[in-house]
């Protein structure tokens, strides 16, 4: 059969063109003839005079085995004549799997194979980024425009004039009245200070990225540092104790900026600029003065335009303060004659306004060495902005600590070493995607917090003979990057969770350079993951402090010396709380004070409302894995761990417990409740908060509560507190399923049951309604189940009496399944999925549990009968009888490996089934679920798992469903085609070694999963597909969605029917969805408005009220959450007929009219009104598109086949009023209202 199977794929995917239009509608008779017996009806009904010269297969023996060998041959002859470099990869593959069992293939060859596509990818990538460099390089006029600013700033800041030494009265008293306030760091200097105050010329320097011409253009604005350094002889040596340096330096800037403002009010300059102070990168311990332009005026130096800003920074000299006080475990903040309590913060703050200039020269210097440096700079510090990554302190909230200066320093370092030996991990050859690569392997591998450290010399004598960048295997706990030369950690302004997320980006973007199969350009440089928040994190909280005392309270003098600012220690005991209390449940924690200013007015000493701590927002990137277990375990309940067990106990508080698990240890724990609207994230959040911040906190995450309500719940006992990752209702339908499987095996048949393939969505966790016993109203009860039977020469070789022998074979069956176990009930109903074969009978088997599958049979026979019937077509049939056989494949050949397929990965990515889910609901209220196969739903929906890229996997519902949406809504249908690689997820071996930075080191491990994965050769030959279906359909006008993967390559196998107005409404819709959300952000009007149908778009709406209510006969527990236990079903019906008074009706009419008026109307319907038509699930619509041609008049022609009337001797047009009364009849007493356009 695989040979066989090959050539029927291929004989689909290669036809000229699946659809011909302008020929004519084509005879139903004729395509159930030609099905029927291999055409030989449609020959001579159509043409009698003509012979026919085809081979009649009369014999199903010797034939048919010529058939298989002849069809197998042909196809291998058709992929050698499409592409002899597939066959000549095929060879190379065979004959390395030959290797590979004998045990010849060396890890050279496998080395060279992956240095050839690293240096393909590498050639390639550095045409895009030149590309992408020549878009973000600042413009040539601007920096002109900026540089004739920055030449009269200098002037004008010679002109500022000296101020002797002044007491602090006489400071204070200076500035009494004036514009300019003093920028005075919390605490203020008390008014007994004894030392003096002055103002003397600074040494003035350009610094930063725009001094080293590593800028980048950034529409947000970009920033000028000026340097402005303060003379050695206005400090003495202990200024850097208790704020005196700080406090000096904050005179010596209100002092110069007062000047600087009248002198440019005499220049008439202060017309168009704004003086404004600003913390530098969140350092209150650092104003800076920030220059920005007003629009208007027409003077020279208004830079305006230019969307640049300038900061004025104050420096201290560099040298002048003894760095090794000033090292991170020294206390420089003398508090109640306290000497131990560190102060991390302060002393960097201090070293780092000394060393501006100093790592200026160290990466100029650099800059000279490495011809690439200066390009990798700029895409470094696009990549992190990109990824929300700034140089502020990540200390007050934020992913700061590591912006662009922070990149260029690590690669600076590893330039000069690195490795855990001294090693170089970069060369200064290197291309400016090898530097990139190579730090981002270095910070994805080495960990630079818990475990280890960079050390290196930024001013290293050349002489000297230590290495001058070394990895250390000794971790502080904190990120560090330790300068031997400056005594600064540069990492300083990192958390700890900011450095995690930091690493979990790296290793992200790794694997994408990584990636020799697919193009990763955009996802790693073009796609701004910061921009859209609800899609970057999985769960995101506000929390509430409405007492800001009690936490005020806590901020005592210890506190205050090591955290600087409130800000800082309630980010840090928000971030604190939550990791301890989340564990191993997050991968990334981000913290962020709403409300919280770094810039004020020159006027003001501070921002007003710089200590607001009561609003926070929490945003999570979820581990799926871990983040629904009930039980936070803690140390065993022993006296070795008797001082671990204390900690635990003080930090759960009443929650801790003690509990004895299978393994019969007793160990110190904590249990969660589960619940279908609230997450155990939510939960444990909640109440630590409580416990550690004050007790009126309040946290709330509305929108996730609110999507997760929206999926519906069954209605079975606690539903309402099953998690929404519980499989527990698919767990009982499979168990019934194996229960019937068994029994169908032990049959007395004519022929033995080979295999029984379930091939249902329920099998793949998928449905919209879960399974529930007795629940016969829910479209998806019956579940689908392929029977093959043993083989045997003796099947039927017409489709017509296959099909009746098959469902002789079904009657055997139901007869001897009641006969030996009546508890199971049995009834036959008609399949009309594959078209034109209209003697498809299914068994349908109720089991006692409650639960119905659809049985269908699959011979070795069909596929060669189908494939003769499209061989033997006359042209004008054979594209429809093409599009039969496609119906089949899906439904016969492609279900079982489909459903296998899924059923793997949703254990792999556990939020996969309900996101699916919601996503179907949210398909079915907009009514286009009915137009769209489950399966390619379901494609669809896999594509942010398995492609999630740049971002994470979807970890909530809300995530993935926003995901979805937002790709849906940048789909380009016509164009790209979505390329699934369904493999389950695999922790990628990145090596221990960074010194393979530049990425030609192959694992055995990376080479197995590569094995697995696409290849190369497997990525063209589904593009080459797409491309050919584009080429005979550029518009899409008959296939629009291509969907591959390695079960589908030709792309339509699950997409081809959808009219095209259906497939550019759910792009459209998206559009809509995905603008909503981002105009409006997730609220509770927002996701309503996302469920709601536009009823307004369609031609004319048909509204309708069931006989009775379907939500309970559907399994679907109320939005109240009480069941009506009387309603509840509990048994089948002793007469089976009487199923249908408890299920849709409106399916059927729906059904019908779309065949009765298929050539100019469009239906659609809500295919689940249980959860979908109003609250009590009896309501349902019926809305129509009327197809474009019809619209306006149109030429008369004999096959039309549509309701027209006249217009005139040539036009008609379609005849609403009557095609109106025929569905009024059709619908009788289910109408409630009609409306038209």
């Amino acid at each position: 059969m695989a040979p066989l199977k090959r050539a029927a794929s291929e004989a689909v995917s290669s036809r000229p063109q699946p659809w011909k239009n302008g020929e004519g509608p084509l005879q139903k008779k004729a395509l159930i003839a030609a099905l029927g017996n291999g055409d030989k009806q449609l020959r001579q009904e159509t043409n009698g005079k003509k012979e026919d010269t085809e081979e009649q297969l009369g014999d199903a023996s010797a034939s048919d085995e010529e058939e298989r060998d002849e069809d197998a041959k042909d196809g291998d002859d058709n992929e050698e004549d499409e592409d002899e470099e597939d066959d000549d990869e095929d060879r190379t593959q065979d004959n390395q799997q030959q290797q590979h069992k004998s045990g010849q293939l060396s890890a050279q060859d496998v080395q060279m194979a992956r240095a050839t596509a690293e240096l393909f990818k590498s050639n390639i990538f550095k045409l895009q980024i030149d590309e992408l460099l020549q878009q973000i390089k600042l413009k040539d006029s601007r920096i002109l425009k900026v540089e004739k600013f920055l030449h009269k700033l200098y002037d004008t800041i010679q002109m500022v004039p000296d101020w002797e030494p002044t007491a602090l009265a006489d400071v204070e008293s200076y500035f009494k009245g004036k514009i300019v306030a003093v920028p005075f760091a919390d605490p203020k200097p008390a008014p007994s200070v004894q030392y003096k105050f002055s103002y003397k010329a600074p040494d003035v320097s350009l610094i930063g990225s725009f001094a080293l011409k590593t800028a980048t253009y950034d529409p947000r604005g970009s920033s000028v540092d000026v340097l402005l350094t303060m003379p050695s002889e206005l400090f003495e040596k202990k200024d850097f104790l208790n704020f005196r340096c700080i406090h000096k330096r904050s005179v010596y800037l209100a002092y110069f900026t007062h000047h600087l403002f009248v002198l440019f009010e005499k220049e008439q300059l202060s017309d168009f600029l704004q003086f404004s102070y600003e913390y530098l990168n969140d350092d209150p311990l650092c104003p800076v003065l920030r220059l920005q332009c007003k629009p208007g005026g027409a003077s020279e130096y208004n830079f305006f335009k230019t969307n640049f800003s300038i900061n004025i920074i104050v420096g201290f000299p560099y040298g002048f303060f003894e760095a090794k006080k000033l090292l991170p475990n020294k206390n420089c903040i003398r508090v109640q004659e306290d000497k131990d309590t560190m102060t991390p913060l302060y002393n960097f703050s201090i070293l780092s306004s000394s060393t501006h200039e100093h790592y200026l020269k160290f990466l100029y210097k650099t800059k000279k060495q490495t011809e690439a440096f200066k390009d990798a700079c700029m895409l470094g510090k696009l990549w992190l902005k990109q990824r929300g990554f700034t140089s502020k302190s990540a200390h007050s909230g934020g992913l700061g600590g590591f912006g662009s200066f922070e990149f260029a320093t690590l690669m600076s370092a590893l330039l000069c070493g690195g490795g855990v030996n001294g090693n170089k991990i970069l060369l200064h050859g290197f291309s400016s995607y090898q530097l990139f690569k190579g730090v981002m392997k270095y910070l994805a591998t080495m960990d630079l917090c818990a475990n280890g450290h960079l050390q290196f010399y930024s001013d290293l004598d050349l002489s000297s003979k230590l290495p001058t960048a070394k990895y250390i295997e000794e971790g502080f706990q904190i990120p560090t990057i330790f300068d031997k030369t400056t005594k600064v950690n540069i990492l300083t302004k990192m958390s700890v969770s900011s450095y995690q997320a930091l690493q979990l980006y790296a290793r992200e973007t790794f694997i994408l350079l990584s990636d020799v199969v697919k193009d990763q350009f955009a996802s790693i440089f073009l796609t701004n993951l910061n921009k859209f928040q609800e899609i970057k994190y999985d769960m995101t909280f506000d929390l509430e402090i409405p007492t800001q005392s009690i936490v005020v309270e806590k901020f005592g003098p210890t506190e205050k010396i090591k955290f600087i600012s409130l800000e800082n220690f309630v980010v840090n005991k928000i971030c604190n709380v939550a990791k301890i209390a989340l564990g191993d449940r997050i991968k990334s924690l981000q913290v962020e004070l709403l409300n919280h200013k770094t810039w004020f007015p020159i006027s003001k000493r501070k921002p007003h409302n710089n200590t607001n701590i009561s609003n926070a927002r929490i945003r999570i990137l979820v581990n799926p894995a871990e983040c629904e277990k009930l039980v936070t375990k803690g140390p065993l309940n022993s006296e070795e761990f008797a001082a671990e067990a204390l900690v635990f106990k003080n930090f759960w508080g009443k929650k801790a417990s003690l509990r004895r698990f299978k393994d019969g240890s007793i160990t110190n724990s904590c249990v969660w409740a589960t619940s279908a609207s609230e997450s155990v994230i939510s939960q444990i959040l909640t109440y630590i908060f409580k416990l550690h911040l004050a007790e009126n906190v309040k946290l709330s995450n509305l929108t996730s509560s609110q999507f997760l309500e929206l999926l519906p719940l069954p209605n079975l006992p606690a539903s309402s507190s099953m998690s929404v990752l519980s499989l527990n209702t698919f767990y009982n339908s499979r168990k019934s399923f194996d229960n019937l499987s068994t029994l169908l095996f032990k049959l007395d048949l004519p022929l033995g049951i080979k295999s029984v393939l379930p091939v249902g969505s329920a099998f793949r966790y998928t449905t919209t309604c879960q399974p529930v016993p007795y629940a016969y109203a829910n479209p998806d009860f019956l579940q689908d189940v392929l029977l093959e039977f043993e083989s045997s020469q003796k099947w039927p070789d017409e489709i017509t009496s296959l099909e009746k022998a098959k469902t002789a074979f079904l009657l055997k069956m139901q007869d001897a399944l009641t006969a030996n176990h009546g508890q199971y009930k049995t009834f036959f109903s008609r399949d009309e999925s594959i078209p034109y074969n209209l003697e498809i009978v299914t068994l349908n088997i109720l089991t006692p549990e409650g639960y119905g599958f659809k049985f269908r049979v699959l011979t070795e026979r069909d596929e060669v009968l189908y494939l003769r019937a499209i061989s033997n077509a006359r042209m004008e049939t054979k594209a429809e009888l093409e599009n039969v056989f496609l119906k089949f494949t899906a439904k016969y050949l492609a279900s079982a490996r489909h459903t296998r397929t899924l059923e793997n990965l949703a254990h792999s990515f556990p939020l996969y089934p309900p996101v699916v889910r919601l996503f179907k609901k949210w398909l079915d209220s907009h009514l286009l679920l009915s137009h769209l196969s489950e399966e390619l739903v379901e494609l669809i929906a896999m594509k942010p798992f398995v492609d999630s890229a740049p971002y994470f996997a979807p970890a909530s519902v809300e995530n993935g469903f926003l995901k979805i949406i937002e790709y849906l809504s940048q789909w380009n249908w016509r164009e790209d085609p979505l390329i699934l690689d369904l493999v389950k997820p695999e922790e990628v071996d990145l090596g221990s070694d960074p010194s393979s930075a530049n990425g030609l080191d192959f694992t055995s491990k990376s080479s197995s999963d590569l094995r697995e994965k696409f290849t190369v050769s497997q990525i063209k030959a589904i593009q080459s597909n797409f491309s050919t279906l584009r080429k005979s359909d550029p518009q899409g006008l008959n296939i629009q969605f291509f969907v591959a993967s390695r079960n589908d390559p030709s792309g339509i196998l699950y997409s081809s029917g959808i009219p095209l107005p259906i497939a550019t409404r759910l792009t459209a819709l998206a559009k809509v969805a995905f603008n909503l959300i981002q105009a409006h952000g997730l609220n509770k009007q927002t996701v309503d408005l996302l469920f709601t149908p536009a009823l307004k778009d369609y031609d004319f709406v048909v509204k309708l009220k069931m006989p009775v209510s379907l939500k309970l006969p559907s399994g679907v527990l109320h939005h109240s959450g009480f069941k009506n236990l009387e309603e509840q079903q509990t048994s089948f019906p002793s007469d089976l007929s009487q199923m249908s008074e408890k299920m849709d009706p409106s399916y059927q009419l729906v059904k019908y009219l779309n065949m009765k008026y298929k050539n100019s109307i469009i239906f659609s319907s809500h295919r689940y009104p249980g959860i979908n038509g109003s609250d009590a699930g009896d309501r349902n619509v019926i809305t129509g598109l009327i197809k474009p041609a019809f619209k306006s008049p149109v030429k008369f022609r004999a096959n039309m086949d549509a309701n027209v009337r006249p217009v005139n001797n040539e036009l008609t047009l379609l005849n609403k009023e009557a095609i109106f009364n025929e569905i009024a009849v059709f619908g009788s007493d289910l109408i409630t209202a009609f409306e038209s356009k």
